[in-house]
């Protein structure tokens, strides 16, 4: 941590100057590329991530043609504006028991930041994972998740953490309950964060404190789907405070450094 910058607002919030998650008019956001980025420079943002939804997304997943035209828009916004960091990312999903993600190995090279997590509908790697995956994320909207259920749940994102560089699991519990302990000693292990969600709010305070017997780190991010979303992370900073989250342990808090899993493995 820098020497003497503020860590905490006059709240005791913590105070960052990184957004990881933002949408795009490319998968399920409403503004631009360059909306995205301006609004994370008025707000004095040093870096912003562009993450638009996986390939393996039915509805509004990201296609490679898409792909190659946004990194190329990227690549031409950092030579305007060279005083933001603009990492081009993608948020991919879990499709397979195995830990299967919709990127293949060969795709990594081409992000910045890869976050990862879970939404309907995707589709599934074999037949089998419709069974014992993906319909434990249709059957949740109807019912509480077994035990059986949540060891599947939790064995798939062990597994896509092991098996992938993935930066950041995201919005953890949301479609897919899982065992937050295990997947957080995984994300430990293998350097993986685990995202502490403005827009999203599935954990339980049980899953919250079983996150904190390890030693993972996390990040505050708006998973922003409209520009005015962009950084606007008080609910987010609000549950670091509540569960004493010092800035040290958050990747995108101001005068954290921190290398991505990504980048180290380059």
């Amino acid at each position: 941590m820098e020497e003497g910058l503020k860590k905490y607002d006059e709240n005791g919030l913590v105070i960052i100057d990184k957004d990881f998650h933002t949408h795009t008019v490319y998968s399920h956001g409403k503004g631009t590329v360059r909306e995205n980025v301006e609004k994370a420079r008025k707000l004095g943002l040093k870096e912003i991530a562009i993450t638009d939804h996986g390939i393996g997304h039915l509805v509004y997943g990201l296609n490679r043609l898409h792909l190659r035209d946004q990194k190329a828009e990227i690549e031409e916004l950092r030579k305007e504006y060279q005083d933001i960091k603009i990492l081009f990312g993608i948020e991919s999903d879990i499709i397979g028991m195995s830990g299967k993600i919709d990127l293949n190995d060969s795709d990594f090279d081409m992000f910045d930041i890869v976050l990862c997590g879970y939404h309907l509908p995707v589709l599934g790697e074999k037949a089998s994972d419709y069974y014992k995956l993906h319909y434990n994320a249709y059957s949740s909207r109807l019912y509480k998740a077994t035990p059986k259920q949540i060891v599947n749940n939790t064995d798939a994102y062990v597994n896509a953490i092991v098996r992938n560089k993935i930066d950041i699991l995201t919005h953890p519990n949301y479609h897919l309950k899982i065992d937050c302990y295990e997947v957080a000693k995984a994300c430990e292990e293998y350097g993986t964060v685990i995202e502490l969600s403005s827009r999203h709010h599935d954990m339980t305070d049980k899953d919250y404190e079983d996150i904190l017997k390890t030693d993972v780190m996390f990040a505050i991010n708006s998973d922003a789907h409209r520009i005015e979303n962009i950084a606007d992370v008080t609910v987010a900073k609000e549950i670091a405070k509540k569960y004493n989250i010092p800035s040290e342990r958050i990747v995108n808090a101001v005068g954290t450094h921190y290398e991505f899993r990504l980048q180290k493995n380059r």
